[in-house]
């Protein structure tokens, strides 16, 4: 049983393997994943709904990446944490991202850190909206 409860996530990620080892790094601290994994625009855009918990991108697919996919997520006004993966670090991009409302920016070299990454992402969403911690 998860601690949090079911969270509900959307990968937007082109290699299967990689979206199942995001998953299962997550499952690892105990929680409770139901995800869909998405490709295109179109996909992402259908599957984009409020009751989403978490978005994980990678950051550059051929036609629709996280850069355009948090765009997407932020102008309409959505509080999902959204963090990136990336198989390259660019500094840059990683400093984007973040000015522009990611909540980390991950390798996937260092995927084991992506259940603190998501865990400190939902505690920064919780002290935003002021809700009291659940003991």
């Amino acid at each position: 049983m998860s601690i949090l409860g079911r969270i509900r996530v959307l990968i937007l990620e082109d290699n299967p393997l990689d979206a199942e080892l995001m998953v299962r790094e997550l499952r690892k601290v105990g929680l409770d994943v139901h995800a869909e994994r998405v490709e295109t625009e179109q996909d992402f855009t259908a599957r984009l709904t409020p009751d989403l918990d978490l978005i994980l991108s990678d950051n550059a697919l051929p036609f629709f990446g996280s850069r355009e996919a948090l765009q997407l997520v932020r102008s309409r006004g959505l509080d999902i944490p959204f963090i990136v993966i990336s198989g390259a670090y660019r500094a840059d991009i990683a400093a984007e991202a973040t000015r522009n409302g990611a909540d980390d920016y991950l390798l996937k070299d260092s995927i084991s850190q992506l259940a603190q990454s998501v865990l400190k992402a939902f505690e920064s969403k919780r002290l935003r909206a002021g809700t009291p911690r659940k003991e």
